[in-house]
């Protein structure tokens, strides 16, 4: 597929950008009603508990007063039953304080292990909403990939970042194990051995690596790409770094890309194409991404009610292209994109400004702020 603005120019990123604006105002229409639940919940727990804080404060301030009184005022004297009295006010002073605070000590606990359930909720329900925009809809992220195999099942953690805002994704691949040769093919790697019948000698050996199963992947999102692999028995483990396109190979502790005699037995194109196939691996064979959490300015966003201020920033990538695309195209306030099939075929797509405009304005001021980032007021 090719995306083009109206007049064939192409757009920055080869997407279905008219899609993409959609999935944004159907997601902002779900999350910000939910943030803000999340804001009036908090706000009200939180003046339910500052209200039992101070009374258990006033309490407990009051009853030692009445203490410290009553032992004054019976400071110095001698008669037993002057004693036996401030012995009495003070216990039953005592006993009914704790009497007090014991039952408001477990409604100020029970209030706030309600609050944290209910915010808890409202914070997943957040997350799962905001999933599929995370997924697909942020534009010019930096992507971390952490990929290896934890209890014989390959697991990923995806971390990315932009504008301020980080965030963190659980992967789940295609593939529950991942052999060498799924992933790339046929592939030996040269490691020395000893040979002969009456002298053991060091020759060049060339082991082949295709049903080794790969334990783990790492990929920073520009250059460097490292992949560790090993063989059933585990007897056998290999690493391949990638850097800037160059390589470095090791067989357990030995550095195969060191020795000059094992280096003119790799095949190098081989081991470029391995590494290029685990980095598209990495990217394209994600069979499920759940968002875990968003950082805005290192702090969580989810549990500060951020999330607003992360859909602003969203909203400024989109408002470049809504803006471009108004630009080049040929009908007043209609935002449109071109769209080439492979097999030839063009349609356009198109969303008015009015459409996306009216669908934010159900949201008030925040809508109505989103829209002018979008360029759609």
């Amino acid at each position: 597929m090719k995306y083009t603005f109206q007049d064939s120019t192409e757009l920055p990123l080869q997407r279905d950008f008219i899609q993409d604006l959609n999935n944004f105002i159907e997601m902002a229409k779900k999350v910000l009603p939910l943030e803000n639940s999340a804001i009036e919940l908090s706000e009200e727990e939180t003046g339910e508990i500052s209200s039992l804080e101070a009374r258990i404060e006033e309490i407990e301030s009051f009853s030692k007063d009445i203490q410290q009184y009553v032992d004054d005022r019976a400071k110095g004297a001698e008669d037993k039953e002057i004693l036996e009295c401030r012995n009495a006010v003070i216990d039953a002073c005592i006993e009914t304080s704790n009497h007090g605070l014991k039952e408001l000590t477990q409604k100020l606990e029970l209030i706030k292990r309600q609050s944290e359930s209910g915010i808890y909720k409202i914070e997943m329900d957040l997350l799962n909403n905001l999933n599929p925009l995370f997924e697909s809809g942020i534009y010019g992220a930096n992507k971390t990939y952490y990929v290896s195999t934890k209890e014989g099942t390959l697991k990923g953690i995806l971390k990315a970042s932009f504008s301020g805002v980080e965030y963190a994704s659980d992967l789940t691949y295609a593939h529950e194990t991942l052999s060498v040769r799924e992933v790339y093919g046929e592939l030996s790697l040269p490691t020395w051995t000893k040979a002969g019948i009456f002298s053991k000698e060091n020759k060049v050996k060339m082991i082949d690596v295709s049903e080794h199963i790969i334990t783990s992947m790492n990929y920073d999102g520009n250059k460097h790409i490292d992949v560790s692999f090993e063989n059933k028995k585990g007897d056998h483990k290999f690493k391949v770094v990638s850097d800037n396109d160059t390589y470095q190979i090791y067989h357990g502790e030995l550095d195969i890309t060191s020795d000059e005699t094992l280096l003119r037995s790799l095949r190098v194109d081989n081991v470029s194409g391995f590494v290029e196939d685990v980095r598209k691996y990495m990217e394209m064979f994600i069979k499920h991404q759940k968002l875990t959490h968003i950082m805005l300015d290192g702090k969580d966003a989810v549990r500060n009610n951020e999330v607003f201020d992360c859909l602003k920033l969203i909203a400024e990538q989109y408002g470049d292209i809504v803006r471009e695309s108004l630009d080049k195209g040929y009908v007043k306030n209609e935002i449109t994109i071109k769209i080439e099939a492979t097999d030839g075929t063009r349609t356009e797509k198109y969303i008015t400004k009015e459409e996306a405009f009216d669908q934010l304005a159900e949201l008030g001021s925040e809508g109505l702020e989103l829209a002018s980032i979008l360029g759609v007021d």
